[in-house]
């Protein structure tokens, strides 16, 4: 986590079950702490100056709990991530299967980093949409695969 101040791009893969009572209370000291313009759904001004991406592959980083909603607004993971600076993010609504994760991030960062033309004067962050499009694409194709395994995956940011 420490290093999340100094990276460009952040990757975190690991098992994990929210704690509806830890979010309830970290949402609203959050929450309390937040200056009124951020009340106001105007985002705070970053606060990781180098910080492209992040791709959040842990269970439930985008999961909107009833505890984590103050004003319709819907305080997750993902969504801190991007208030401290990242200026997009990819999350997950739910529990993932382990295989889905590793297949969706291989086509991901192959999409994210390729040297094509059409994207070579594109920052990082602003790849990060399409190539979780094409990542979920590849693995919609998958044979069997249900639509509850690939509509896990969210992209916040631009």
């Amino acid at each position: 986590i420490d290093g999340f101040h100094h990276s460009r791009f952040v990757h975190v893969a690991c098992h994990g079950t929210p704690d509806r009572q830890t979010i309830r209370r970290w949402t609203r000291a959050v929450w309390r702490r937040a200056p009124d313009a951020t009340r106001n759904r105007v985002l705070p001004s970053p606060r990781v100056a180098a910080a492209d991406f992040a791709f959040l592959s842990a269970c439930y980083t985008a999961d909107v709990t009833e505890g984590s909603v103050i004003d319709d607004e819907g305080l997750h993971l993902a969504a801190a991530v991007q208030c401290c600076g990242f200026r997009s993010v990819v999350g997950t609504m739910w529990a993932r299967v382990d295989e889905d994760g590793r297949d969706l991030a291989k086509h991901f960062y192959r999409a994210l980093f390729s040297n094509s033309r059409r994207e070579q004067r594109v920052p990082y962050n602003e790849r990060s949409a399409r190539a979780l499009r094409f990542a979920v694409k590849k693995l919609r194709r998958k044979r069997w695969i249900t639509p509850e395994r690939w509509v896990d995956f969210v992209h916040y940011g631009a």
